[in-house]
């Protein structure tokens, strides 16, 4: 009699574990189909002739681009094993700038490899330690197509920021655009910290009008939204400037709360615009007294930052006043100026003024105006990007290849090292990687020979984006690296494979691989890792 329950209990036991599997494996199937699915979705963007995405957003708002961070930034994604898909296009567009779209297709392709391993009964565990090993050969592989750069020689830059131009919409203005982000880069590098450089020296300006052909590199400052005041007859250019970054107002003072003042008379009107006119001279004096001669006032937005008659005053003195500096600017006019923003009248002294050479209105091509304030301190090492376009989608794509362009010359001062482009680093790092698993024995050789499968993706997703056989490129391709070629590569311009891609000035920085390669491979390893998904109530 005993025996029938315990029969029962152990086929429970067996039911229950059979069940927990299932689940288990059916939420770890689930978590790769969903970062499948995103990086399918963005598949057809890679390369040089990758197509454009059109993307609205819940306002109507357009936006058109073939960047992979951008694009996965837009899409409104539930999933948050898809999510993790975009912290890695993200991740990666901080530390190299290119190769945004490149990470997101090689991650679907190691999670494509996954589930034919999972399939075969190898444990989560092993395919993660099997990928780890394979990613640490292929990072020292990686360094047999390395070349050294100077950072001396331009050319050598350019072409680089050439290569990661040639995939976004603004492509056919990389001749103008490429020395342009290598010139920036270069003047803010500083000395003593010779292999990194912060991108938030050089600050990317707007303005709506001209071509892309009108973009230009500006030593100093430009304001595209605020201009020196004409009330008044305030001047429009000041030589030798002292420049003072005001964070009060030049304006009557109101209460912290509402109120409202009762007048029974003119004489008591007049009383209170007696005293108002009293503290505006005031003001007035204090300023003429420090020396400056040019007004930078941030945005209040509690009261009016100047009234009339503060900005007739101060055009009487010959003071340029620029109202409306946004809070955001603040930072980068203080390093720029080497000036010290002014909370209060009483604290405004000859030292904390900024100096300039010339502050003045510029007229553009199109008969629009922005302000410039040129000849800056030496020491500031700040730049500014004023970026043309003919409309906003332009403008907009403009301001983000630039900005990619930048963190590309970025790489190659964190990271000075250049390898070809056109698929070739990552034929050879499959062929090696191949010849590696062949070496090994069981799982472990399994699962490296599934990260070498996978990186055939990226050539691959080239061919087939150029409108070529995949299959016959991608099979050519690795018949002229095991010819000792390793610097063959697709070559976009004639569609063709090219002995030597570097002839074809497709070159890229290391640091681009080698981060897309790491992370892809740390976010793969993370889904395999997740056996449940639990809803939390908080």
């Amino acid at each position: 009699m005993s025996q029938a329950p315990q029969a029962a209990q152990q086929q429970a036991q067996k039911s229950n574990t059979y069940n927990k599997s299932e689940k288990t494996k059916d939420i770890r199937l689930t978590n790769i189909q969903a970062a499948k699915a995103v990086a399918d979705a963005i598949r057809t963007s890679l390369g040089p002739r990758g197509m454009d995405k059109m993307i609205q957003d819940a306002k109507g708002q357009v936006l058109i681009t073939n960047d992979g961070a951008t694009i996965l930034k837009q899409m409104d994604l539930v999933h948050p094993t898809a999510k993790m898909l975009v912290e890695i296009s993200n991740a990666q567009d901080v530390e190299a700038g290119d190769g945004t779209t490149s990470v997101v297709v090689f991650a679907g392709a190691l999670l494509k490899s996954c589930e034919v391993l999972l399939e075969k009964g190898i444990h989560p565990t092993t395919i993660s330690e099997g990928f780890q090993f394979a990613l640490e050969y292929a990072l020292t592989a990686l360094d047999e197509l390395k070349k050294p750069v100077d950072l001396a020689d331009k050319q050598q830059l350019i072409e680089c920021v050439q290569t990661a131009l040639s995939s976004k919409v603004v492509s056919s203005n990389s001749a103008q655009l490429a020395p342009l982000a290598v010139d920036a880069v270069l003047r803010i590098v500083d000395p003593e910290k010779p292999n990194n450089v912060d991108l938030k020296d050089i600050k990317i300006v707007k303005k709506l009008g001209g071509t892309i052909d009108d973009t230009e590199l500006v030593e100093g400052i430009v304001f595209s939204n605020q201009k020196a005041s004409q009330a008044a007859g305030g001047p429009q250019q000041i030589k030798n400037a002292k420049v003072a970054l005001l964070q009060f107002c030049l304006s009557a003072p109101k209460t912290d709360v509402e109120n409202s003042i009762a007048i029974k008379d003119y004489t008591e009107m007049d009383k209170i615009l007696k005293e108002e006119r009293k503290y505006i001279i005031d003001l007035v004096k204090k300023i003429v007294a420090s020396g400056a001669n040019v007004l930078l006032i941030q945005k209040s937005i509690l009261r009016d930052a100047v009234n009339d008659l503060s900005l007739h005053f101060l055009a009487k003195k010959g003071i340029m006043v620029v109202k409306d500096i946004e809070r955001e600017d603040v930072e980068f006019i203080s390093k720029t100026l080497c000036l010290v923003p002014v909370a209060h009248i009483d604290q405004l002294t000859p030292e904390k003024l900024g100096t300039a050479g010339l502050v003045e209105t510029v007229h553009l091509n199109d008969e629009s105006k922005v302000l410039r304030i040129t000849e800056v301190p030496a020491q500031s090492k700040a730049l500014t990007i004023l970026v043309r376009g003919s409309n906003q989608l332009v403008l907009d794509e403009a301001d983000r290849s630039i900005h990619d362009a930048l963190c590309v010359v970025r790489s190659l001062v964190k990271s000075k090292g250049l390898i070809p482009g056109g698929g070739a680093p990552e034929i050879h790092l499959s062929l090696r990687l191949t010849q590696m698993a062949n070496t090994l024995t069981g799982a472990k050789s399994m699962c490296v020979r599934a990260f070498a499968d996978a990186l055939e993706v990226i050539p691959y997703t080239l061919a087939e984006n150029a409108g070529l056989n995949p299959i016959n490129v991608v099979t050519e391709l690795r018949n002229r690296h095991l010819k000792q070629q390793k610097f063959a590569g697709i070559g976009m311009k004639k569609n063709n494979i090219v002995d030597d891609i570097t002839t074809e000035q497709v070159v890229q920085p290391i640091l681009v691989t080698r981060s897309a390669l790491s992370l892809a491979t740390e976010c793969v390893r993370m889904i395999l890792k997740i056996d449940d998904l639990v809803i939390s109530a908080r």
